[in-house]
């Protein structure tokens, strides 16, 4: 079996990866745990977001093919989120 990182909590989490916290337990009702293990690197936790963020801005892929892909790629790694 391979290791895991576990995710950051409480006190644990980065001054500057709370705003990212926030805006994942608004959205999802809680702080999903792909954004928890993330917080270790805030520097990648900020750019994976902000492309996120400029994917859904360019319109050039739809909403619900976004979504679909982003399944298919966590089946395909196996990703136990």
């Amino acid at each position: 079996m391979s290791q895991r990182l576990s995710g950051l909590e409480g006190k644990e989490v980065p001054f500057f990866a709370r705003p990212v916290y926030w805006i994942s337990k608004r959205i999802a009702g809680k702080v999903v745990t792909p954004v928890k293990v993330k917080a270790r690197r805030p520097g990648i936790l900020w750019i994976d977001n902000l492309l996120g963020v400029a994917i859904d801005k360019s319109g050039k892929l739809p909403k619900r093919l976004h979504t679909i892909v982003q399944l298919r790629t966590a089946q395909i790694v196996e990703c136990p989120f």
